[in-house]
Formats: structure tokens, sequence, C-alpha cells
């Protein structure tokens, strides 16, 4: 026997009882030639009575007569001895050949008015554009922008059709067209003459005009393109149901002939079936293009009918007694032989049949579902907690009966073959779009897989050589969403409502119970489904494990893995979609958690860290935290030799199936069907490896990965071990596979949900305006306008409320949430166990980090609202907030992407008061270590989200820093930015600070010089470094635009232009917050450098505000272009951020008596580049204050004339009392205050938004500058005796007094101290500096020893200290 079941002690017949054949038994029944005959050495009668029974029927015509011309008087005992049973059958087959006509199989087809070869496929010389095709040239996805490709086959007369599936519903265009027909990357089908199309994402049907046609079609819909070429129509159907004729007058005649033609969009795709298999909805009077298999359905229909019947016979033996009577009479029995003898002649016949996909389809999967007794009307209950509840009432025994015939008879290349028809043929109907919520054709699918997969040797060797190799397995897991009309019927009252609650539509209740409905529906299928993961993870079905169907499994699933993992190149053709592994995702860890519950029952679900570096799971190319392995086991030798055990070197060398699967790609191991001759499937049978590689010899060890002993123990508990640490692999797997698609899939749905959204908002502000036009009387047009506009947005929402509720029924249910918020915990704990290893942890792959930040995502923005009956989550997100918080600047994560994702999921965390909440509510121990991490200096590292972090702890405090959206913004429209979790410092979130961290902050900085120094100069550097990058970008921009030809500005330097205004308008944020909770560490001198820090901070800002406060300087030339891209720069955000340094910094000395006390004052007047008129600018200038002052006096003379007035005020120092009773002019609350901004002839002013400053924060303004205008005057023209000569050549502001060793060259002391900060060298002649004196008091100011600093590379972005 060449079949597969070879000589396997009948392990593949455990459940029909029958055993295999062996292959010296065959050798009497091979087929010679037509006129062989059976030659029994002696009479067998139950062999005689087994033929007649089955072929008694069918040779009753034929008596009296022989195949060879010889009489026969009918069907007696000795029938064996008059001729051969393959003759006979012979003679029976061809006789249903001649009369094929009277079978329904074979539907009527003709050549007449066909050109073409008899296989009918798509013509990739046709091909207009980029297309990648599968193995049979039917299924193609478009490469390229638009697509065109006709089929090899055309038409001239007669009545046509083809079908095509639908694996994308994005823009194609499907249908006929002729050879003259000139097609393009901009013209398709129907976009030229004798060319016509459909466009179901368009909804559009076209031959060069177009006009609005059929339904919106979606993924996994069959679209069925008709033409008759006797009425000249072209009609297009949906499902089955017509569209309605398309075209009529379609051109005839001699020369015209029409080939199916189809153009695709980038990235579409499809398969279209021209009758390679039955047509899904054939159309009455039409024929496929493709002739079917008329001769081979009629035989392999008989032939499946005498299989049926010999199943019959046997599961049903004992009803028969007159072979119950002849098989007693003889000793031995012969019943299993006679019935193999007889399965074995059919099979000889019905074998090569059934590698066409149409009789696999027509023939066997109808005859496979009436034995199981799978309906597709079936419905079933689902009774919950029950294994069986979707495949309840299937009739496995004589299903499996039927799979042991075929595996004892078939060739290995013709049982391959067939299961590998029959699982495409399942899949493909699977893939249907299901009409209603009743998933039949879903269902039935899947179950007749269940059926299949339930024969213990049928699914070892489908995992082996079909699952994932030829079909896409994961697509079996998949529940697609029924379509617009079956929701419609499903969710006939629809329901909505605005974010906050204030505006509700519809029937909550009905819409919930419609919502209830979808969800029981979607639990049948994924029971069906998660029964046959059930199946294929089954660990008993073989004496050792890694025989076992799980081990096969999690082979094939981690080279699924390694395919899919983020850098490998899988064709588009074979990558599997978004849905599919979000489906993928939740059905794995349902099976998990039960698996786990029941061999692992009481053990915590954790990830021992050691499965990261003792080589039990290979992670291809995957990135870990510390770097490359190959590095990290090369720098770790002694931590890991202490880790790991004395003999794991031995041990590792011998690895798990699930090793080999993933170290060698394809290289799995084959299973008990084998035999010693070679598979033509491309497999190596027995115990050799498919790449060729050496059969592994003994026993395969599998490397305990579980806490505990090292070595495996023998018996029950050693098992018991080994099936849990494939639990973990799976785990791991889960994992991976959530990184690769599932979170980017919630996101999609996320995005859906945040477009109905923006949808009810429209809504509500087209009521307002309604409102406020019948309260102002406007004409009824406009009204009737703003209704029509209502109604579209309505009809929107209606869609998309049902698809919401398909969502909120199949994607964010409980189960769904519980199964992110179960992983969430799995993964932190694993992390926090590695991160407990030491310098281990550096092993751990960077997708775990990655989940998790993913996950929190999810929870956070996906599942905006927990479904009910679920436990909140908030525990868990202040558990992952603290790991976040403490690891974020982890020096053992050396990967870049793992680190930029835990500083982005952590700025997320502040982002929002429920996770802030989480953040807040850390011991406090690990919340001022993350305040620790956050102010480190911004050198040699990523600062930009630590910063915005740092931010968010003040948004809400600072200087009109209250609002959520910049005021300037809140009238400009644009595309909306893509929904994402990475913050920026212009994303529209809205203020919730945090005084807690802002406590912490002070308390770090002020206990240590150590600390707050560095963190301050840098700070100030790269404020330094942002803003001149981004005034220098503004020059140039400025100097495009005045160029007399057209000039196109580059967007990527538009990019960085608004980038470097966001950095450095954060950069003042942060030194905002600073100045207001901790004052001291600028304008307290006693504290290390505070004077410099001081004078380095009025610096910038002076140069900020000289540079930003005037319309006439570049700033205010590129805001008044208003430039698409440039649309967050404006003069509001960053002078307000400026303003309020300066007032905090100033209205210390407001209260100060002391000349000598104000230091922020004097230092900000001795800044050379000061100018009293940028402060003017914030209110709007000079004349505008000089105006405002004489306002003020007006209402201060007033309010001095009145007995109610109080003058007394012991707080306010002399000279400033009139200032706090000023009648400062704003403009009323709720006018457009915005739009004079936007005009580059208009000045800015604070007064401008009443809404964002308060009348508060303008006095203070109003109350510095009037104290720097005193101040200014009392000083005079500063009288110095220095020459210029004796100036310091840096800044040439002070005198240079501080003398370098030993080069001896001199500059100011504020310059070199500023040096020194970042840099050990002479500004000059680059000699190391020694010692620095002062000249005017002899004192050393700085000594190489004392300071240590031994490095000369300059900061990132240093410039010059007055640059």
């Amino acid at each position: 026997m060449s079949g597969p079941m070879g000589n396997n002690g009948g392990g593949g017949y455990r459940s029909g009882g029958i055993p295999p054949i062996p292959r010296e038994s065959r050798q009497d029944f091979s087929m010679a030639g037509p006129s062989m005959h059976y030659q029994a050495p002696t009479a067998d009668p139950l062999l005689d009575a087994v033929v007649r029974h089955v072929f008694e029927e069918d040779l009753r015509p034929y008596r009296g007569s022989h195949p060879d011309g010889q009489c026969l008087d009918g069907i007696s005992s000795e029938l064996p001895d008059y001729g051969s049973v393959q003759c006979l059958l012979r003679l029976i087959l061809d006789d249903q050949v001649r009369h094929q006509g009277r079978s329904s199989l074979v539907p009527p087809w003709s050549t007449e008015g066909r050109l073409g070869p008899s296989r009918v496929q798509f013509d990739s010389k046709s091909a207009v554009g980029i297309f990648s095709f599968n193995h049979d040239r039917l299924g193609l996805n478009s490469q390229d922008n638009f697509s065109t490709i006709c089929a090899n086959t055309c038409v001239y007369k007669g009545r046509w059709q083809y079908e095509l599936m639908l694996g994308t519903k994005g823009v194609m265009q499907v249908g006929w067209a002729t050879m003259g027909c000139q097609f393009s990357q901009e013209k398709g089908v129907g976009d030229t003459p004798d060319s016509y199309a459909y466009d179901g994402n368009r909804q559009r049907k076209w031959n060069v005009a177009t006009y609005k046609y059929g339904a919106m079609w979606q993924c996994g819909d069959i679209i069925t393109c008709t033409l008759d070429l006797e009425e000249g129509v072209v009609q297009f159907f949906r499902n089955g149901k017509s569209l309605g004729p398309a075209f009529g007058n379609v051109k005839t005649g001699p020369g015209v002939a029409y080939f199916p033609a189809v153009s695709l969009a980038l990235g579409e795709n499809l398969i279209v079936n021209f009758g390679a298999t039955p047509i899904r909805y054939p159309q009455r009077g039409f024929c496929p293009l493709e002739a079917p298999p008329s001769s081979d359905l009629v035989k392999a229909d008989r032939c499946v009918s005498w299989l049926k019947t010999l199943i019959k016979l046997y599961s049903d033996w004992r009803q028969h007694t007159d072979l119950v009577r002849i098989e007693e009479q003889i000793s031995g029995g012969r019943r299993k032989a006679c019935i193999l003898i007889v399965v074995q002649h059919i099979a000889t016949h019905l074998g090569p049949l059934l590698a066409t996909p149409y009789v696999v389809e027509a023939c066997l999967v109808p005859a496979l579902a009436e034995i199981a007794e799978v309906s597709p009307e079936l419905s079933v209950n689902i009774i919950l907690g029950s294994h069986s509840s979707g495949t309840a009432g299937l009739n496995l025994p004589k299903a499996h009966i039927l799979f042991d015939f075929l595996m004892a008879s078939l060739e290995s290349h013709e049982l391959l073959k067939c299961l590998e028809n029959l699982i495409i043929c399942l899949l493909t109907g699977h893939k249907q779009a299901a009409e209603s919520i009743h998933f039949r054709g879903q269902k039935y699918n899947l179950r007749l897989l269940y059926v299949l997969l339930s024969h213990t040797c049928l699914r070892k060797y489908c995992l082996n050589h079909i699952l994932f190799d030829k079909v896409r397995f994961p697509s079996f897991m998949n529940v697609k969403t029924v379509d617009e009309e079956g929701l419609t019927d499903v969710v006939p009252k629809v329901w909505w409502s605005s974010k906050d609650g204030s505006f509700t539509v519809g029937e909550k209740q009905a819409y919930d119970e419609s919502c209830n409905t979808i969800r029981r529906a979607v639990e049948e299928v994924e029971e069906i489904q998660v029964s046959i993961l059930r199946l294929l993870l089954s660990a008993t079905d073989a004496p050792n494990y890694q025989d076992s169907s799980r081990a096969l499994f999690l082979a094939k699933f981690r080279t699924f893995l390694k395919e899919h993992a983020p850098g490998s190149r899988v064709p588009s053709v074979g990558y599997t979609p978004l849905p599919v592994i979000l489906c993928l995702f939740h059905r794995l860890l349902t099976i998990f958690d039960e698996l786990w519950k029941t061999e692992a029952p009481g053990n915590e679900v954790i990830i021992p860290p050691r499965l990261f570096y003792d080589g039990s799971i290979s992670y291809f190319d995957t990135h870990r935290l510390g770097g490359l392995e190959s590095h990290l086991i090369k720098t770790l030798k002694k931590e890991l030799a202490k880790a790991l055990p004395s003999n794991h070197m031995d041990t590792s060398k011998v690895i798990s199936k699930i090793d080999n699967a993933t170290a060698g790609a394809s290289a799995v191991l084959d299973i008990d069907m084998c035999h010693s001759e070679p598979s033509t499937s491309g497999a190596v049978l027995g115990n050799a490896l498919v790449s060729g590689e050496p059969a592994i010899q003994g026993d395969i060890q599998h490397v305990n990965v579980t806490p505990g002993d090292v070595e495996d123990k023998p018996g029950k508990q050693a098992d018991s071990k080994m099936m849990r640490d494939s639990l973990l692999h799976l785990l791991d797997g889960i994992i991976l596979l959530y990184h690769i698609g599932a979170h980017k899939q919630l996101g999609k749905v996320a995005a859906q949900r945040d477009s109905m959204n923006d949808n009810i908002t429209h809504i509500i502000e087209i009521n307002e305006k309604m409102t406020y036009c019948k309260y102002k009387g406007s004409s009824p047009t406009l009204l009737e306008e703003l209704n029509g506009s209502k109604l579209v947005f309505i009809n929107k929402l209606e869609e998309q409320a049902r698809q919401q509720a398909w969502v909120i029924a199949a994607i964010h249910s409980a189960e769904k949430y519980s199964h992110l918020v179960s992983l969430m915990q799995v993964i932190l704990s694993t992390l926090k166990a590695a991160s407990s290893e030491g310098e281990l942890f550096g092993f751990v792959p960077d997708f775990y980090v990655e989940s998790l930040t993913e996950m929190c995502t999810a929870l956070r923005l996906y599942f905006t609202i927990p479904p009910e009956g679920v436990p909140s989550s908030h525990c868990l997100l202040t558990s992952v907030g603290e790991f976040l918080a403490l690891h974020f600047s982890d020096p053992r994560i050396v990967y870049a992407d793992s680190k930029d994702s835990l500083i982005q999921a952590l700025a997320g965390f502040v982002c929002h008061q429920t996770t802030l909440t989480a953040l807040e509510n850390m011991p406090e121990a690990s919340r001022q270590q993350m305040v620790r991490n956050l102010l480190q200096p911004y050198e040699n590292r990523a600062w930009a989200q630590n910063n915005w972090i740092l931010v968010r702890f003040w948004k809400g405090c600072g200087f009109g820093f209250r609002y959520t959206k910049s005021p300037h913004m809140t009238n400009k429209f644009g595309p909306k930015p893509a929904h994402s979790d990475n913050p920026n410092f212009t994303q529209a979130t809205a203020p919730c600070h945090s005084p807690t961290f802002q406590k912490h902050v002070v308390e770090v900085l002020e206990s240590s010089s150590e600390v707050a120094t560095p963190f301050l100069n840098s700070l100030l550097n790269q404020l330094n470094w942002a803003f001149s990058e981004f005034i220098g970008m503004l020059q140039e921009i400025q100097n495009a635009s005045n160029r007399p030809e057209r000039v196109f500005i580059d967007s990527r330097q538009l990019r960085i232009c608004a980038t470097c205004f966001d950095l450095a308008l954060a950069l003042l944020r942060v030194l905002e917050m600073i100045v207001h909770i901790a004052p001291q560490l600028f304008t307290d001198f006693s504290r290390p450098n505070a004077e410099l820090l001081l004078s380095r901070l009025c610096q910038l800002l002076c140069q900020v505000l000289n540079r930003v406060s005037g319309w006439s300087g570049c700033f205010g030339h590129v805001v008044g272009l208003e430039i698409p891209g440039l649309e967050t720069i404006h003069h509001y955000p960053i002078l307000t951020a400026v303003t309020g340094i300066l007032v905090t910094l100033i209205k210390h000395d407001l209260v100060q008596v002391n000349l000598k006390a104000q230091v922020a004052t004097r230092t900000l007047l001795n800044e050379p580049s000061f100018q009293l008129n940028s402060m003017y600018q914030l209110l709007g200038g000079q004349d505008v204050m000089k105006a405002t002052s004489a306002m003020a006096d007006a209402g201060a003379c007033a309010l001095s004339s009145s007995p109610a007035s109080d003058k007394t005020n012991p707080t306010t120092e002399e000279g400033s009392s009139d200032l706090e009773c000023l009648l400062l002019p704003t403009l009323p609350r709720g006018s457009d205050s915005h739009a004079t901004t936007n005009s580059s002839t208009s000045k800015f002013s604070l007064r401008n938004y009443p809404d964002n400053v308060n009348s508060e924060e303008l006095s203070q303004v109003e109350r510095v500058i009037m104290h720097l205008e005193r101040c200014v005057e009392s000083r005079g023209e500063p009288t110095s005796g220095a020459d210029e000569d004796s100036l310091c050549t840096i800044c040439y502001a002070y005198p240079a007094s501080a003398v370098f060793q030993p080069c001896t060259h001199s500059s100011c002391r504020a310059c070199v101290t500023q040096h020194l900060m970042n840099r050990s060298d002479c500004f000059f002649c680059k000699t190391t500096i020694q010692v620095v004196t002062d000249q005017s008091t002899g004192t050393v100011v700085y000594q190489a020893q004392a300071l240590d600093k031994t490095t000369d590379q300059t900061a990132p972005g240093m410039k010059g200290p007055h640059n």
C-alpha cells in the first residue's frame, strides 16, 4: 500500500475500528487491465455477499451480459469467479457517463460562442500595472495604483457568467471588456468604450460615463457578472441578489468578443471563479466560462454513494442478519478485510477524481455533511459551560469511518490533494459574507472542519501538510460582520449619544437588546472555533508529547508568527488581514484560559524569565531590551552561567519540536502516518525533517522552563510540567500576536467610533445654528439647507450606529475586555519578575514592552467605557504606571524603540485624569524615583517626551495655560490628526495638573544642587537650541516668500519648523513651572550657580520676547502668511509662556523694599538684549499702554472721590497702590476675539483673549511693566569707567575680569562660568582650563580638580550664550 496509513499499529483507526491493510495484502487487488479477473484461491462467500449488497442495484440492468462478451446468469454467489470487480465498476461508471444528462450534478454547458483554453484563468500578459497571483492565477492582489487584467478566454455569443469573491472592499471595477480596450494606470474597466464595470465601493456603474448603481459591497461578498449577448445586457448580482440591469444595447457582432476583466486599486484583492468550482449563485440560463467536469462528476457521485453504502453497512452490520450468519460460518471473521477490499476497488476510480476541486465541492462535501449529519439550517442553542455546545449532534463515528476508508485506500498524493481541496472549499465558504445574523454558512463550514479534525490521524496530517501551509488556517477563526441589510434586520432601532451624554437619540434599551442578540449569535460561532482549537491543541493524542497535535500546532503557529513579525517580508497575497489576527488572538486566549485551568490549576499565569535566555524558544530576529542577543550572550556569560543549570548546555542541544520549527522555519517532524516511500507532498516521512536534515535520534527532550526542578521528572509529573510548558509557549506567541496585528485592528475600530462622535458633534452644531437662525428670523432657504445637511449626518449616523452595535457585541464585549486585562496582568508580572533578575532583564524580547504599552493605550482610549459587569482596571493601571515610572530610564534597556515606547506610554498616562490619578496613587518612593528620572539632564537621551510629561504636570496652572486647544486654533479648520497615543505639546488635551508631582519636583530640585544645576542648565541649553533652529527656519521661509517667483516650501521643512516651535514652547512651560514652584533656584544667590542660571534665563527670555513680540520680524511675517502645516505657530502660546516666567520672577521683587534684593529685576535690566518696548508689545504696544493708563488714571480719580473707596492696603508697596484698581478695557465675553489676530496688520495683545487670560493676570502684567519702567528711569545711562578694550570679547557686556590658567586668556565671569558647565577647554585656544581667577577680587572661581569636568563635548544644540 502506498497510502499514508502504513503500518502504524492501527493508530488512525481508533474511532472506526478498521485496521490498516498491510502493503503485501493488497497486491492481489491491484488493477492490471480491464479484463483482469479476481482469482480467489477459494470461494469467499462473505466478500461475495458484500459485493452483492453494494452493487446489486447497479448491476441489475446488466444481467445476461458480461463486459468481455460472456453470458451472465445474474448476480450469484460465484460473482467474483465470472469477472473482475474492477471490470464491473468500470462498466457501471461508463454507463453513468453515457447517461450523464440525467444527473442533476451536471449543469448545462456548451462551447458555442466561446474562444479560449479549457482552463480559464487570468492572463498575466494582458495586465496593466503590477499584480501578485496565487498558485492557480485565480486570486490576485493589486500592487499598483490602479491595475487592470483580463482573463484568457472570451465570448462572442450566448449567455455567460462568472463569480468573484471580494478579499477587500475598496475601489474595484469588475465586469467585461473587449480586446480593443486600451487600459492604463488611469483608465480601467468601464473607463474605455466597449468595457462595462461595477464598483460597489462607490456604488457606480462605468461605461466611459458613470451612474449611480448597485449597493455598497463588503469583504466576502460574491459578485456575479453576467453577459447576455443575445439580448445585449450586462447585469450584476451581489450574493445572488440582482442589482438590476446595468447596461443594455451592448455592442455585438463580428469581431466583437468580451473578456472577463477587473481593475483594482492599490492593495485590493479578490478571487475569481470562472467555473473551476461550482458556481455559488448560478443564474438560470447562463453558463460559466469553464466547462464543468461532467464525466468526473457522475463517476465521483456514484463512487461516493457506494462509500456511503459501505459506511452504513459497517456501522449497522448487526442489522444485516444474512451477512452476520455468513461471517459466523467463516472461522476468523473476514468482515473488515472484505469491506476494505471493496473500498480499495472503489478508491481506484475515486482517488484521481478527488484531485479536482469541483468534484470535492460537489460530491465529497455534501456526502461528508450527510454522513456527519451537518446541516446548513442547523441552529444550536448555546449551553454555557458545555464544551460540545457548538458541535452537538454530529455523527462523528460514521464520519471517522469515511476518513478511515480514504486513508486506507488513497495514494499519499491523492489523499493530500483531496484534503487540500476539501479544506480550501470549507475556507472559501467560511470567508463568504454572512447574509444574516444566524451565520448559517459559517457554522456549516466550521462544523465540517471540526468533523474533519476530530479524526486524530487526519488532524495531524493536516497540521503537517495543509493547515498554515496550503491554507490560511487563521481565517477560520474570523467572524465577519453581516452586511448592511442584515444589520438593519437585527438592529431596527438605533441609538447614539454625545461623549458627555447631553445629547441622545433613540431608545437605548432596544439598542442594547439588539447588541445582545448579536453577541449571542457571535458566541455560537466562536464556540465552534474554540472547539476546533481544542482539537488542535490536544496534547494527549500521541504516546509522546512531541508527536501530539499541540506540538505540531505550536510549531506551525510559531512559523506563522515569524512570517508576520515586524520586518518580515511576506507577500501581500499571503498576509493575514488585521481583523483575522484580532479574532485569532481572542480565540487563542479563550482556549489558553481553559487549558490552563485544566492542566495547571492553581498556578499563577506568568512566563518564567529564564524562557528568554535558556534557548527553549527561538525568537528569530526579535529585538531584545538589552540589544542584540549575541551581544548579551557575550557580555553576560557569568550571569547566564549562574542562572542556568550546569547541564543546560547538554539539554539545550536536543530541543523540542517547537524549537525546531522556529529555528528551521518549515522544519517539522512527521507523525505516525508514515511509510518508507517518499511523499509527493514534499515532506520526508518518518523521523526526518522536511528540509532534508538527518533524523533526530532518540527521544526528544523538552527543556523545562517552569519554576522548580530543572530536570524532567519521570512519570505523570513530568508530563504535567511538559504540558504546562507548552501552554507557556502558546502564551508567548499570543503576546507577540497582539503586537503584530490585534492592537492595530483595535485602533481602527476606535477610529470608527471617533468618526461617529464627530458626526454627532456636527449635528449638535447644526442644531445650534438652526436655533440661532430661527431666533434671528433667517430665510427659510437657509433653514432648509441646514436641515438637509443634518439629514445627511443622521443617515450616516444610523449606519454607523449599527456598525457600532456590532463592535460593542463582538469586539468590545466584556469577555474581550477581560482578555486584555488578564493578559496585561500576565505581561506585567512577567516583566517584573524579569526585572528582578538583574542584568538578565536585557534578554526580554522587545514585544513584551510594546504589547504592555499598547494594551494600556487600548484600555484607556479604545475601551473608553468598560463593559458592564467587568471590574475596573484602575488598580492594574496603577501597577503598570509604576512599572513605566521605574523603568523608562532603566540603563538595562538599550533598544531605542523600547525606550521610546516606555516614555511615550508614561506620557500617555499623564494625559488623562484617570491614569494620572493612577500614577499619583503609586507609593511615594516610586513617585520620587520617577521624578528623579525625569529631572536627569536633557543630554545624550531622548528628552522631548520627558519634557512633555513635566508640562502635563503644570498644564492648568500656568499663565493663560488653562486651554485644551490653543485659543488661536479654535476657529481654524483642517484635517483631523490621526488617532495616536503619542502626545505632543500642540495636541488638544484637557488640562489636568498634578500638585502631587509638582511637590515632588520641588523636593528633588531643592534636595541637591547636583541634580538641579545640571538639569536646569540642560533645559536652558535645549531651549537655546530649539528656538535658534526655529528662528533660522522662519528666516528661510520668509526669504522664500519674498522672492518674486513662485517658491514651493518642502513639507518636511515645515514639519521640522513646527516641531522646533513646539519643543521651545514646552521647554518654556517647564521653566515657568520651576520658576513658580521653586523660584529660589534662580533668585537665591547663595545657592550654587543660581546667579548664572538666572542670567541665562533672562538672556533667553529677552531673545524670545524680542524675536516674537513684534509683527515686523520674521515671526510676525510667517504667522501672517497662514501657511498650512504651521497652524500651531502663533504669538499667544509662546508669549504667554514667556510672560508667565517674567511675571513670576518680577512679582517677588515688587514686595522687596531693598533694591539690592530685587535680583530678578536687576539681572533682567543688566541683560544687554533687554528692550522695554518688547514688554509693551504684550499689551498691544506703548501707545495702547499710555491710552490704557490714562483711562485707568481717570477711573482712579473717580474712585478717590468716592467716600466708599478704601485706600488702605497694608500689603501694597509704595507707588503701586494705583495699579491694584486699574479699570482695564476688555472685549465682551463670547465675542469673536480671534478674528483680528489672523491679520498681519493687527497687533497682538493679551487683552484679545479674555476667555483665557483673566483680569488678575492682566493686572499682574501691568504691574510688572510699570515696575520695569520705574527701574529703567531710575537707573539712567550706565556709567562705566571701563573702555571697550577691557570688555569681554564674548558678550561685550561685562569687563573681562576672569583669567584662565595656564593659557592666560580672559573673559567675563558670567561667560566662562556658563561655558565651564558644558566644556573644559578655553574659548580661544582649546587648552584645557585648570584654574579661573577673578582679577577684581583675586578669588579662584574654578578648579578642574574640584569640579572634575573632563568632557570636551558640547551639549546637544549648545550655542554661544549671547547668540
